[in-house]
Parts: structure tokens; C-alpha cells; sequence
């Protein structure tokens, strides 16, 4: 039950959810909503009983004339058919090709005028739109917000091989890196250089270095190196480009190379 009134009897302003609700079954069909004056926006995509075979793209308008792509959060739990969505990991877009599709997507709308769901691609079936927005949080704000780190990649080499960890490109989208994590382990015993051994990056602001010292070790012993970019991550130079951590071949050497990050504009 909503409270109207405060306890000296006055009229108190009342936020009403706003939404839309609508068909589409054609390319460039949309279903449009006003948000302006809320945060956070749910979309609920149905495709009903038939299959569906079309792209969908949500997008926002800062006019009201003009769209752009959008981040979209989808909600596993409330995912079906076709290949079910990253829980965390944003969308500018999905193709969809199944029966019966459901889909929840968390999406921030704060000042924006518009938000839609649009079909760019389509050849079948009709796909059932709701879009609810308010000033409220998103149904799921840890998962929009991305609070942590839900992506991870791992490159392993041999003994005396040269090793790159390659985070993969999305269209569209950037890296965020969490952190670096490099471990030389010695399959055979060194003996000390003159010059470090570096390994290097590309696609990270700075084109930042990884220093190991070039001294006599053990067989069997390791060294660790870190880049921690702490809880906002570094971002990435460039939008849809692989962002790699290069270890050269070093004799009596075994590269091991974690890279923790996230995906976002």
C-alpha cells in the first residue's frame, strides 16, 4: 500500500514506475520508453512459444532523437533457450535463435530521455517487450555495477617458450583489468645476466612493463610478479581489441600468465 500523506496530513509526491509494453516482429521494429528522471530500467523479452530468429539491441537517447548503444546486464536466473547470457558480462547486442526465449536485462538509464528495445536483424518470429524504469536501483545492482572481476584468462607454456595471454576482443566493448598476475618458474637452474627479462603489453595505457630479475636460481624455485589496478580496474586503450601480456622464451624458463578483468564501454 503506497503512504500519500505525511503525519501532519500533507500530500507527499509519490514516484511512479514508469513502462511500456509492446510486439515487434520486423527490422527496425522498437518498442520505446521515457525515462527521463530514472536511474535504472528492467527489460523483460519474451518470444513466446514460437522461435524467434532475429538480433536485439537496446539503445538510449540523450535527445530523445538520437540512440546509442547501451550496456545491458542480462540476469541469468531469469534467462532461457538459446545460449543463456554471462551472468555480469555486458551486451550491446544478442542474435537469437530458439523457441520459446526469455530474457531479464538489468540496463542504467540515468539521464537519458529514451530507452529501446530494437530489432536490427530479423527473419522470424515476434518477440514481446516490457521495459519498466524508475529512480529506483537496478533489480540486481551488483550485477550491472560489476562489482568484481567475472572474466579470467590463463596462458601456460613449456620449458624455454615464449608465452602471450590474449584477454579476446568484443565489438564493441572494452577491457578492464583487474589485475596481472605473472609466475616464472625455473625447470632448470640459471645463472645470473646482465639485463632483466621483460615481458610486455599492448592495449594498456602506458604500455606498462613487467620486470624479473636476471639472477642465478635454483631449479625448481619461482618468481611472482603483480599488477593490481585495484577495485575500478585500468581501462583498456581501445574499444574491440585484444589486449595481450607478451613473456619472451627465456631459457629454463616456464611462463604461467593470469589475467583477471571485466567488460564495459
Amino acid at each position: 500500500m503506497s503512504i500519500l500523506r505525511n503525519l501532519l496530513g500533507d500530500f507527499m509526491p509519490h514516484f511512479e514506475q514508469r513502462s511500456e509494453f509492446g510486439s515487434i516482429s520486423g527490422i527496425n521494429s522498437e518498442v520505446v520508453l521515457d525515462v527521463n528522471g530514472d536511474e535504472s530500467a528492467t527489460i523483460f523479452l519474451d518470444g513466446g512459444g514460437g522461435t524467434l530468429n532475429a538480433t536485439y539491441v537496446i539503445e538510449g537517447s540523450v535527445d530523445g532523437l538520437t540512440y546509442g548503444a547501451l550496456l545491458a546486464f542480462p540476469i541469468p536466473q531469469f534467462c532461457n533457450a538459446g545460449t543463456i547470457p554471462l551472468a555480469a558480462q555486458p551486451l550491446l547486442l544478442e542474435a537469437v535463435n530458439a523457441a520459446s526465449v526469455r530474457r531479464v536485462l538489468s540496463v542504467c538509464v540515468a539521464q537519458l530521455k529514451k530507452v529501446r528495445v530494437r530489432l536490427s536483424v530479423y527473419a522470424a518470429g515476434t518477440l514481446d517487450v516490457t521495459i519498466n524504469a524508475d529512480d529506483r536501483q537496478a533489480l540486481s545492482p551488483y550485477v550491472r555495477d560489476q562489482k568484481s572481476a567475472t572474466l579470467l584468462v590463463t596462458a601456460t607454456g613449456v620449458s624455454g617458450a615464449a608465452v602471450t595471454a590474449t584477454v579476446p576482443l568484443v565489438a564493441g566493448l572494452r577491457h578492464y583489468i583487474d589485475f596481472v598476475q605473472v609466475v616464472k618458474f625455473n625447470a632448470a637452474a640459471l645463472t645470473a645476466a646482465a639485463a632483466p627479462v621483460l615481458l610486455t603489453t599492448t592495449n594498456v595505457p602506458g604500455s606498462p612493463v613487467i620486470n624479473f630479475p636476471a639472477g642465478a636460481e635454483a631449479q625448481g624455485s619461482d618468481v611472482v610478479r603483480e599488477m593490481d589496478f585495484g577495485s575500478q580496474g585500468m581501462a583498456a586503450t581501445a574499444i574491440g581489441t585484444n589486449t595481450t601480456v607478451v613473456a619472451p622464451a627465456t631459457t629454463g624458463v616456464i611462463w604461467r600468465i593470469t589475467v583477471a578483468y571485466r567488460l564495459g564501454l
